[in-house]
């Protein structure tokens, strides 16, 4: 049988990076539950917040799901007050919810709302689990990350589609690890059991500010994303006829990810040094402004610019590339926002309607790619590298 995989993921926590990089990196996440809704009935919707001790958060969804946290330093009243507008929010948009109460969210600094992203994504795909027969759910812990998936019967074709959370439940931030189609850990297991590791894949990804493509987009725009010399080449052309047949604004990269390139170990190097210089700059000040001054830019690296390090061990990277994409197998699709946009809006946050638009433009596709499955196929086997050979995670 003839098979394709869709995989979205969430990093809790992970908005901000270096370069200048901002992101709502729940937008896959909500995609693949949107490409859910296709075929199944359930209600994401917040019913309950309580807190189940002095530091546990727990959100409950109108089909029963449920997702809790522990803030690492706990919660205070006025916190709790304020998580009880929760209700009536969407889980499956969980980024989103959380913006709306705190305005911003910084994995490794703000531990309550990074938690409440963690509890409500958790919560979307509990959801699932209790409304959709076979669907698979697996937690690693009582609150790290969890991986959901189920095969869906096409006419000519199998869909699996596997949805992961990136996260901690204590608010530290991103472990993204199982982000994409990677298989390792508890997700290889997921994966096994619905025979989707060496399938044609699809990564339904973030909404992003990219500094470097800001001039290309106005508003929002498709980004297709690939590397040319070790993803598939063949499931890239397949996805770029249905863009251009849906008429759709995008931008298509094929110099993408590199591989084997120190892409994290480089500029983690290069923030530590700037960590280095401020760390002495502030031990040498002796007035109040100077270490203020030289405070406030330790914390903009420590919970902005270090998004784009802490995210992803490196030796897995330099396999699997920024975005979790297994040689050989396909391609990432995302939206990529502007200048103008960010000057309306100042972040990137996912909609319902961005959610459902990457699920349509999904299941085009996995048309298009069965329509040329064993050329597809070819680049895969000979592309094809197994992260679990080359690296290894503890």
């Amino acid at each position: 049988m003839r098979k394709v995989l869709v995989a979205g993921h969430i990093g809790v926590g992970h908005t901000y990076s270096h370069s200048g990089f901002i992101q709502d990196d729940s937008l896959g996440f909500s995609s693949a539950l949107a490409l859910l809704r296709k075929f199944y009935d359930f209600d994401t919707t917040i019913r309950r917040v309580y807190i189940e001790t002095p530091r546990k958060i727990c959100v409950e969804t109108v089909d029963g799901g449920i997702g809790c946290a522990t803030p690492r330093r706990g919660l205070n009243i006025f916190e709790i007050e304020i998580l009880k507008n929760l209700e009536g929010a969407d889980a499956t948009l969980p980024h989103l919810a959380t913006l709306k109460l705190f305005g911003k969210v910084r994995g490794g600094c703000d531990e309550v709302p990074t938690s409440v992203e963690y509890a409500l994504s958790v919560a979307a795909l509990n959801t699932v689990t209790k409304k959709v027969e076979n669907f698979i759910f697996s937690q690693i812990g009582n609150e790290s990350g969890v991986i959901g998936g189920l095969n869906i019967e096409l006419p000519e074709a199998s869909l699996s589609v596997v949805i992961t959370v990136n996260g901690s439940g204590s608010g530290i931030g991103p472990i993204e690890d199982l982000e994409g189609n990677i298989p390792v850990g508890p997700k290889r297991q997921v994966m096994e059991t619905l025979g989707s590791i060496t399938v044609p894949s699809i990564i339904l990804e973030s909404k992003a500010f990219i500094p470097n493509l800001a001039s290309r987009v106005h508003g929002s725009a498709i980004l297709l994303r690939y590397n040319k010399d070790y993803d598939n080449v063949v499931v890239a052309r397949a996805v770029s006829r249905v863009l251009s047949r849906l008429g759709v604004n995008y931008i298509e990269l094929d110099g993408a990810f590199p591989r084997y390139f120190n892409s994290i170990g480089k500029p983690k190097a290069e923030i530590v040094s700037k960590i280095h210089v401020l760390a002495s700059t502030l031990s040498n000040s002796k007035k109040s402004m100077d270490k203020v001054l030289a405070a406030s830019k330790l914390a903009e690296i420590v919970c902005e610019d270090l998004g784009g390090v802490f995210f992803m061990s490196e030796d897995l990277a330099e396999v699997v590339g920024s975005a979790g994409l297994v040689p050989g197998t396909g391609v990432v699709v995302s939206i990529v926002v502007g200048e103008d946009y960010m000057n309306q809006v100042g972040i990137p946050y996912a909609t319902r309607e961005d959610a459902d638009t990457l699920a349509k433009i999904a299941l085009i596709c996995i048309e298009e790619i069965i329509a040329n499955y064993e050329e597809v196929m070819n680049v895969l086997r000979n592309r094809y590298v197994d992260p679990i050979k080359v690296i290894e995670l503890e």
